[in-house]
């Protein structure tokens, strides 16, 4: 099996907000970052076994490399393992983020929350309790 790494990817059009929120707030370690100029900047932050790359998004369609999907996510969203899920609940309570769903057992045997970053993507925590 390849070994290659997972990176779930986004423009956003709040960059820097961006990632203020990824380091400072829920702080994700920031593996590394570029800024090539003003349409061209990325960071790319490590948490668990997964990699989230938030990519500026450039000011001009011209910038644009068709490869890519420059639109905003809309109905996507990261799920995200944990073994101290009611610890980085009670952490993340404290500081100014959006909820979309406060700790909870789900009917599937998870004990969840769910936050949105400043895109509007949804971060979904958990930890299995069955």
């Amino acid at each position: 099996m390849d070994k290659g790494e997972f990176r779930f990817a986004y423009f956003s059009s709040k960059y820097e907000e961006t990632i203020d929120f990824y380091k400072n707030i829920l702080e994700f370690n920031l593996k590394f970052s570029w800024d090539r100029g003003p349409n061209d900047k990325g960071s790319v932050f490590g948490h668990g076994l997964g990699l989230i790359e938030i990519l500026k998004q450039p000011d001009n369609e011209q910038e644009f490399n068709l490869g890519l999907d420059h639109r905003s996510p809309k109905g996507s969203f990261m799920v995200i393992e944990t073994s101290n899920i009611e610890t980085i609940f009670s952490k993340y309570k404290k500081k100014d983020i959006n909820f979309k769903q406060d700790l909870t057992i789900q009917d599937w045997g998870h004990k969840s929350f769910s936050i949105n970053d400043p895109n509007g993507v949804v971060l979904f925590f958990f930890e299995n309790v069955e």
